[in-house]
């Protein structure tokens, strides 16, 4: 197999090692001391393998991070279309 390919399956593996451990790392941390933090909101979209995160204190900020997100991945299609469609 191609080495770089490799490196990409790692990288993919890592990321939902870390996203199933994450809870459990905030549930151990937030027993033991109060926090002052704090989320209105918080959002998660998933393209393919690569989630997209994010949270925000007021929902003012939530609703452009949502339209900001949105516009990022109309983006990425449309570059995707014109690669796709030169070969």
């Amino acid at each position: 197999m191609n080495k770089l390919f490799l490196a990409g399956l790692a990288l993919v593996f890592i990321g939902f090692a870390i996203m199933a451990i994450a809870p459990f790392l905030y549930l151990a941390s937030s027993s033991s001391a109060p926090s002052n933090v704090e989320v209105a909101g918080a959002g998660c979209i998933f393209l393919f393998f690569v989630p997209i995160c994010f949270g925000a204190g007021a929902p003012q900020l939530l609703s452009i991070a949502l339209v900001i997100t949105a516009a990022l991945l109309v983006v990425a299609i449309v570059l995707s279309a014109l690669f796709m469609r030169r070969r």
